[in-house]
């Protein structure tokens, strides 16, 4: 059994499908599924929301010769495709961090890859000294109708921080704020990214593996494909149960699979966040 939804004034329709069409009332508890189908409409190009990226980038010396040579260059054809009221911030961390690019719009596409081109290699790994960073830049411009994203980029281990990490991945969902983050090559701690990333995952976030430098700008160019693809942002989703039900887990399996839990309003409504709805891809969400 299905059921079509429809909001306009979103974009979006909710075509809701229960597993079972009828469900005998019984002393005993019994399981069932609700498959979500969040389907944007009616949404063009024109309508694009203004993105607020901010790179944070391993240049550590681990990165030396090609995988930072790619880095600038696949950093740079990502500023080509920016528009003039995109903002855009950059930080490089080793042992050490630094803003590069102060958050900023991208309409001196010279000037930025000017500074991008200073990215060069030294010391050691300290991820948490540049998520702080990344963090703050993008607070800077962060707004309902603006996309953002952290975009995080490392080829080795943090050293000792990685609590403070974590701890960073968290106040970032506690903003809505993704952090998509990659681990190039084989030396990279896959745990410790997947738990920054999975911190944020019912906003967005997720963590890849890039085996070869010559992939960044390929996966670059992903994340910039879907923010500009956005068509709601920070969604939630409201679900008002009947009396005697009750969820038990809550998953997205479309476009992430990722577990997205949810927070009880009261004693029949329950609030599951969706994070970033994306134009040609939706979302689907299957309540248990």
């Amino acid at each position: 059994m299905a059921r079509m939804v429809e909001m306009p004034e979103k974009a979006l329709k909710l075509q809701c499908t229960l597993a079972k069409e009828k469900v005998l009332s019984t002393q005993s508890t019994q399981l069932s599924y609700l498959l979500v189908e969040v389907i944007p409409v009616g949404a063009g190009e024109a309508e694009r929301m203004p993105l607020n990226i901010s790179f944070v980038l391993d240049r550590s010396g681990s990165m030396a010769g090609e995988k930072v040579a790619n880095l600038r260059e696949a950093v740079k054809l990502v500023i080509d495709q920016l528009e003039p009221d995109d903002i855009i911030s950059i930080v490089i961390f080793d042992d050490r961090a630094e803003v590069l690019v102060p958050s900023q719009p991208a309409s001196d596409k010279e000037g930025l890859k000017r500074l991008v081109d200073k990215i060069t290699d030294r010391g050691g790994t300290e991820m948490s000294k540049g998520m702080r960073l990344g963090l703050n830049e993008l607070r800077k411009n962060m707004g309902r109708d603006r996309v953002s994203r952290m975009v995080l980029l490392t080829d080795g281990q943090t050293f000792g921080d990685e609590d403070e990490c974590i701890r960073l991945a968290k106040e970032c969902q506690e903003f809505g704020l993704p952090i998509v983050a990659f681990g190039l090559g084989e030396d990279w701690n896959e745990e410790l990214l997947d738990e920054v990333a999975g911190a944020t995952s019912s906003s967005g976030g997720f963590s890849e593996f890039i085996q070869e430098p010559s992939q960044i700008l390929m996966h670059f160019q992903d994340v910039l494909r879907s923010m500009k693809g956005t068509v709601a942002k920070n969604a939630y989703l409201t679900l008002r149960l009947v009396q005697g039900v009750s969820p038990r887990q809550v998953w997205r399996v479309l476009p992430l699979i990722s577990n997205l839990g949810y927070q009880p309003l009261s004693d029949r409504d329950v609030q599951v966040p969706l994070g970033d709805i994306e134009r040609d891809v939706g979302q689907a969400i299957l309540v248990e």
